[in-house]
């Protein structure tokens, strides 16, 4: 997977759950919250559909050090190069 498929997929759930996101440009430096107004329940709702659409897990603790649209991307990007790899 790759991170512009990532990417895509984020940017996918964010304009059918955040209405300012819906015509707007979704850059990777932007917040949700800043840019987008997004709210909790937006948040959890993009997260979580992103992460079950791409099936990759990300603990909770690790979401709160997200600060933009950019660090959730890396954070999603590591889940899916960690469920690549086996254990050894």
């Amino acid at each position: 997977m790759t991170r512009d498929e990532i990417f895509g997929a984020l940017k996918e759930n964010m304009r059918a759950i955040i209405s300012a996101a819906k015509s707007a440009e979704i850059l990777e430096t932007k917040s949700l919250v800043n840019d987008f107004g997004a709210d909790s329940l937006e948040i959890v709702e993009v997260v979580s559909r992103t992460m079950k659409q791409l099936r990759l897990k990300v603990p909770r603790t690790e979401l709160a050090d997200a600060l933009t649209i950019g660090d959730l991307v890396s954070l999603f990007e590591q889940a899916a190069i960690r469920k690549d790899r086996p254990l050894t």
